[in-house]
């Protein structure tokens, strides 16, 4: 009887670090390598035949941005499945906040797509430059949108995330982007080159991001 009791028993489940933390890392990590070298060999590939590392950088990081919004915008259309990845208490969090979730993710999304156009636009790669500035404009502008759309939908809290990683934005793109032009005009390095800058206001709002996130305690395991 005391053999059967302890059969049936449920299996003590994973420790919350290990499912909130390690397993998302994992699973984010592999996702996001495997995303990067699915670029690099479409790159390479006869379809569009290499890029300057400018482009090849730019192309990476508008497919991030498209693996994360679609990480953010699945996990919030299916809130019991998100739950599990997200770092949230349970599925009633983000049903609470879908609305703002997937418009997040609809407009990071639309953001990695317009950097990921201009970065093939011709005449290194195969999309012609009206097209890419049509959909890179595009995109780029209806992704600004939603995010007045998602601030307007944010709670207190969430809003004072959205102003505050604006603010380390401006503030990094300043101090990053202001020496090197500072450096380029005297002559110690190379002048950035537009893309250049794009891609690193990307990179910069990203890290902006995860920094105020990150000092309102939201990436402590919940």
């Amino acid at each position: 009887m005391m053999s059967q009791d302890k059969s049936s028993a449920p299996a003590p489940g994973l420790p919350r670090w290990v499912r909130k933390l390690l397993i998302p890392a994992l699973i984010g990590g592999v996702a996001g390598f495997a995303m990067s070298a699915g670029v690099m060999h479409f790159i390479d590939s006869s379809a569009v035949g290499g890029l300057e590392p400018s482009a090849m950088i730019a192309a990476v990081v508008g497919a991030l941005y498209v693996l994360i919004g679609a990480f953010v915008g699945l996990g919030a259309a299916s809130p019991n499945v998100g739950a599990r990845f997200l770092n949230v208490e349970d599925a009633d969090e983000l049903r609470e906040q879908k609305r703002v979730l997937i418009l997040s993710g609809w407009s990071m999304g639309l953001w990695g797509v317009s950097l990921m156009t201009l970065a093939f636009a011709a005449p290194d790669g195969p999309v012609p430059q009206g097209a890419a500035l049509a959909i890179g404009t595009g995109c780029l502008v209806i992704g600004i949108g939603l995010s007045v759309l998602v601030y307007r939908a944010s709670d207190e809290l969430m809003a004072a995330v959205n102003l505050e990683a604006g603010a380390l934005s401006y503030g990094l793109a300043s101090l990053v982007i202001g020496v090197w032009a500072m450096a380029a005009h005297l002559g110690y390095v190379g002048a950035p080159r537009p893309l250049d800058l794009l891609t690193l206001l990307y990179v910069l709002v990203l890290l902006a991001s995860f920094i105020a996130v990150g000092r309102r305690g939201m990436l402590t395991i919940r």
